[in-house]
């Protein structure tokens, strides 16, 4: 391997060290006060074109670090069936918060996709309230030890309902194209809240291959929750062929 060429597995370990230096300085920051958000994530996910099952567990934690200016950083792995190792990937979020319902910010995302492995480098917004969310996201890949490259965009929305609240309505979209990573799916589901911060989901969705994927989750939301959705492939593509 060429001495300048980065592994996804420095990668990694590179969004993890910045992570943790910027935390640790946090405090000395003028405004500054470091509270976690975050959420614990557990999804299954059956191709039903292919029988194919995918299994994923991600972990995403959110903080302030400067006035309105704060990061995020989300881990996960997961295990695709067709696939004998599993499948690693991180995502750091850099966000400003705007106001009280809009946030912005860029990411960088590796992940160790089988076959190949992606470096997506992005913008993102979401906009929230307490009953209606909205967020986008559009990301340059640069893949690994490869000559390819592509670009990835995506669109989620949610919305609680007045009369139920503990429902949820959720809907969204997401689409890679460049060779070899040429894929789209688009999903409808909801969620119910069984208490404050603990969710089941459920998603049906669709993708370019025709196939139907069902999708089961399990969240637990400590603090404020994360700011913006993980960006890797398990997370936008659960049970895609």
């Amino acid at each position: 391997m060429p001495m300048n060429q980065t592994t996804p597995k420095a990668a990694l370990a590179g969004i993890i060290a910045s992570t943790s230096l910027l935390g640790a300085l946090a405090p000395t920051a003028a405004s500054a006060q470091l509270v976690l958000d975050g959420q614990v994530k557990v999804e299954v996910a059956h191709n039903d074109g292919t029988g194919i099952n995918t299994k994923r567990i991600r972990g995403s934690f959110s903080g302030n670090v400067w006035n309105d200016f704060g990061m995020q950083l989300d881990i996960g792995v997961g295990k695709h069936e067709n696939h004998t190792s599993t499948q690693p990937s991180a995502t750091l979020h850099i966000w400003h918060e705007a106001s009280d319902t809009l946030t912005w910010g860029g990411f960088l995302a590796s992940e160790d996709r089988r076959p190949g492995s992606s470096y997506f480098w992005g913008l993102e917004a979401a906009y929230k309230t307490p009953t209606f969310g909205i967020g986008g996201y559009a990301a340059y890949r640069d893949d690994v030890a490869e000559t390819t490259d592509g670009s990835r965009v995506g669109l989620d929305i949610s919305y609680t309902l007045a009369s139920a609240p503990r429902w949820t309505l959720l809907a969204g979209a997401a689409s890679d194209s460049g060779a070899p990573v040429d894929r789209s799916y688009a999903y409808l589901g909801t969620r119910y809240e069984l208490r404050d911060g603990v969710a089941l989901g459920m998603t049906v969705g669709s993708t370019d291959q025709n196939d139907t994927i069902i999708g089961a989750n399990f969240t637990l939301n400590f603090g404020n929750g994360p700011k913006f959705a993980a960006r890797d492939s398990l997370e936008l593509y659960p049970g895609y062929r």
